[in-house]
């Protein structure tokens, strides 16, 4: 471990042009995965089948007390055969295919703690909230809870004072014996521009406000969840006269789960998220670098990316990602599904999940949809698994109005079979 540490740091200072760290200061982490994918797309008469990898390191450096760096970065993030250019030699040659996540400062004095740089965001269960920017965040312990305070720029749009893009948020964490609580409040605010060339005044502006609250009740062998979010404002879409449309959102979920043994849970989920056949539904606010996939989350580490679901709270949204490609949008949707885990020895666990799904306005989109997932973690040997991951979705967009104009004719059925499985490596 420690010749990785120096190795890295040596990487991170040929990087950053930084003086030299002691090894000892410098804290690293992170992950090498391998993984294959196949997708096949009835509805659309498609298969595809691709591989990809990514080796992500993290590191934090004690620069003294109370102050530290903290940064990450991936590399290599690509598929297969992703050659750079065109030049060869695999996907990490040409430099293109390094990021860097995380680069910020902490500073920790008491009960305050300020961080500056480029960070991650996220508020609710739900990840109402979700975004990766540059920008400061202030924490403030007080008795058993703590505030949260933010602003990131989310767009500069070239350094154009008028034409930005901003979100910040507060967020208020506390708990009585047992019981968790978050209750919070976003804004994001979308200048003219931002969203594209050639827009008029206020077309691609937007103002949309979160409000939510979260809670997590343990009870010996019973766990409940819940969270209710509100969006307002104004949308950054305008309707066929030119006028702004308003933006809007209220969205349920409740999860509870039972540990029926040590080695077997089952659970359960219901969401609900509110139609509109005029105004433009928002589920989350933010550039949504988390994700958040519940549906098929069945316990492994391939859900969230290739084969995502998609936003459970507007059905439309999945439609149009599952389904043909349409503009559909602020169906809602009523729903819900089981899910169960059971760990068979020390290295082996298993998980399965089964959902159904419908519009709460069908005006936009009448949809129905099934979801059901399995899949397996396997521990090949220390901080090493093997997991894998199926995914089977059925369902029918049956024809309206909006699906006419959009130019579909007639009911569309989605069917989609997708097989995700990686090696994964933690250090």
């Amino acid at each position: 471990m420690k010749l990785i540490k120096i190795l890295v740091a040596l990487l991170v200072m040929a990087a950053m042009a930084v003086p030299v760290i002691a090894e000892d200061r410098l804290s690293l982490s992170g992950q090498m995965r391998v993984r294959s994918w196949h997708t096949d797309f009835d509805s659309q008469d498609s298969t595809q089948t691709w591989a990809d990898q990514r080796l992500r390191v993290g590191g934090k450096i004690a620069v003294a007390e109370g102050v530290s760096i903290t940064f990450r970065t991936d590399i290599t993030e690509s598929n297969w055969g992703t050659t750079g250019g065109g030049n060869g030699f695999g996907s990490g040659r040409s430099g293109a295919n390094q990021q860097w996540d995380r680069a910020h400062l902490d500073f920790t004095t008491g009960s305050l703690h300020v961080r500056a740089g480029q960070q991650y965001k996220a508020y609710g269960k739900t990840y109402a909230l979700d975004s990766q920017d540059n920008g400061i965040s202030v924490d403030y312990v007080i008795g058993d809870g703590a505030i949260n305070v933010f602003f990131l720029v989310d767009n500069d749009n070239g350094g154009k004072d008028q034409s930005d893009a901003f979100l910040s948020g507060v967020k208020y964490a506390g708990k009585f014996d047992t019981v968790a609580f978050n209750v919070f409040a976003g804004n994001y605010k979308q200048n003219a521009k931002v969203g594209g060339a050639g827009l008029d005044a206020e077309e691609g502006d937007a103002d949309v406000t979160l409000i939510g609250a979260d809670v997590t009740i343990p009870l010996d062998a019973f766990k409940i969840v819940a969270e209710l979010d509100f969006f307002t404002g104004d949308s950054s879409e305008v309707d066929v006269s030119g006028s702004q449309l308003d933006a809007y959102g209220t969205q349920f979920l409740l999860d509870g789960s039972m540990a029926v043994s040590d080695a077997f849970t089952l659970g359960g989920q219901f969401f609900y998220g509110e139609g509109d056949d005029e105004d433009v539904q928002y589920t989350g606010i933010g550039n949504r670098f988390g994700g958040w996939d519940p549906v098929y989350d069945v316990g492994t580490s391939l859900s969230n990316e290739q084969i995502t679901f998609g936003r459970v709270f507007n059905i439309a949204e999945v439609a149009r990602k599952e389904g043909p490609s349409l503009q559909l949008t602020s169906a809602g949707v009523v729903g819900g599904r089981l899910y169960t885990s059971y760990k068979a020895n020390k290295d082996l666990t298993f998980g399965a999940s089964a959902g159904y799904f419908v519009s709460e306005e069908d005006k936009i989109a009448d949809v129905d949809v099934m979801a059901l997932a399995a899949g397996m973690v396997y521990k090949v040997m220390e901080n090493t698994t093997f997991q894998l991951q199926l995914q089977y979705t059925d369902g029918t967009l049956d024809q309206t109005a909006a699906t006419t104009a959009a130019g579909l004719v007639g009911d569309t059925d989605i069917e989609i079979f997708r097989v995700g499985s990686g090696l994964f490596v933690n250090f």
